[in-house]
């Protein structure tokens, strides 16, 4: 099995290495697939829709070229990807770089609730009500359907990614989370196991086990992925997560090449 790692931010976003750098270090990890997947943010309505930690219009063919040049000198495989920040009523601003050929694969996640970035603070958790909380929760879900039900992506990121600082809904989200699920089975996307979430507030992988089951219930596939914005965590906990999906019974990992999926056994 070919050690793969495909959610990597560099300076093109909000890392802190430029992809020569970050491969780099990949290598001494031992890494043999390498992705980068910087931050893709568009929303005209917003007084600022194109923010420092997401990839400028300006640098858009700069970040392709740069991609490419990479490919043919490197000595392991590169995958050029984006992570699309997906926001209400956002498909037609993100269709046109979604479906950008160039892209070996494309994650959409889900940051903002609303105009409410849950992602950016824990302050906000901290004033919120519990019934504000469980409301922020289920609209989340809501949002993760939407996303999937756009079929513009590939890959859903940190699907769980509600929880990073802790808090939780208290009462059943389950219909939520469910039709989610669902609707990421519909459209034929993975999963990816997102070994971040053991470093944050919530000390849990995205998604937690009982989230990783249900998707393992549904046949939807998986990948394993770091989100590594410096090049160092770019295969942090990777052993624990293959370990995590052999017990659910999953057998094997998804790999992107040229937005077609290919699998390998997954061996822990």
């Amino acid at each position: 099995m070919k050690r793969a790692s495909y959610h990597n931010h560099t300076v093109f976003s909000d890392g802190a290495e430029t992809p020569e750098e970050f491969l780099r270090q990949a290598l001494t990890q031992g890494v043999e697939i390498l992705g980068f997947a910087d931050h893709y943010y568009r929303n005209p309505g917003d007084s600022d829709p194109f923010p420092e930690w997401a990839l400028k219009p300006h640098l858009e063919t700069r970040y392709f070229e740069v991609l490419s040049e990479l490919k043919a000198k490197a000595p392991i495989e590169i995958r050029t990807g984006l992570e699309f920040d997906w926001l209400d009523g956002s498909a037609p601003w993100l269709a046109p770089m979604a479906q950008n050929p160039r892209l070996d694969y494309a994650i959409g996640s889900v940051h903002y609730v609303g105009t409410t970035c849950f992602d950016c603070s824990r302050t906000l958790w901290e004033s919120l009500s519990q019934e504000e909380i469980d409301d922020l929760v289920r609209r989340y879900w809501v949002a993760v359907r939407e996303m999937a039900e756009s079929g513009l992506f590939d890959i859903v990121g940190h699907i769980d990614l509600i929880k990073k600082f802790g808090f939780y809904a208290a009462t059943d989200v389950t219909p939520w989370v469910r039709e989610a699920l669902d609707a990421v089975k519909a459209a034929d996307m993975v999963v990816e196991l997102n070994t971040s979430g053991w470093r944050k507030d919530c000390q849990e992988c995205y998604p937690s086990e009982a989230i990783l089951r249900a998707c393992y219930c549904r046949e939807i596939p998986v990948t394993v992925s770091a989100d590594a914005h410096r090049a160092r965590f770019a295969c942090s906990n990777f052993s624990r997560a293959y370990d995590l999906l052999a017990r659910v019974g999953y057998t094997e990992l998804t790999r992107f090449r040229a937005r077609e999926r290919f699998f390998e056994p997954l061996e822990p």
